[in-house]
C-alpha cells in the first residue's frame, strides 16, 4: 500500500502576518526555511503583510489528530455515484475518444455536455 502523504511530516514553523484589511493569518514553513519579512494574503490579495509572529509547529502523528482523515477526489467521486454510473461515464467517455481517433487535445461531447482535454504522449 502507498504511504499517505501525511505521515512523517518534516518539522514545521508558522509565520503570523498582518494583512492591511485589518486580520492576520498564518503560514507553515518548513523548520530550516528562511521565513520571509512579508507575504501576500490569500484571502484578499494584498502583497506586502508584515511577519508579526513565527512559532514553532508541532507536527503530529496522523492517529492523534483530530477530525477526518483527508478524503481524496476518489473518494469523493465515488460518494457522489454509485459503481454502475462511474462504468457507464467510463464507457461513454472512451467511446467519444475513440470517436474522435484517439486521444488527443480537443473537446469530447459526452450527453449533452463538452469536455476539455489534453493528451501529451
Amino acid at each position: 500500500m502507498e504511504p499517505d502523504r501525511d505521515d512523517d511530516l518534516a518539522p514545521r514553523v508558522t509565520a503570523q502576518f498582518a494583512c492591511t484589511k485589518e486580520h492576520e493569518f498564518s503560514v507553515q514553513f518548513a523548520a530550516d526555511a528562511n521565513v520571509p519579512e512579508e507575504w501576500i494574503c490569500r484571502q484578499h490579495g494584498v502583497e506586502h503583510c508584515r511577519r508579526i509572529e513565527v512559532s514553532a509547529a508541532t507536527v503530529k502523528p496522523l492517529e492523534a489528530r483530530k477530525g477526518k482523515p483527508p478524503r481524496t477526489p476518489l473518494v469523493l467521486l465515488r460518494e457522489r455515484r454509485t459503481e454502475a454510473e462511474l462504468e457507464a461515464l467510463l464507457a461513454d467517455t472512451l467511446a467519444a475518444i475513440h470517436r474522435l481517433g484517439g486521444a488527443r487535445h480537443g473537446c469530447v461531447i459526452i450527453g449533452s455536455r463538452p469536455y476539455s482535454f489534453r493528451f501529451d504522449a
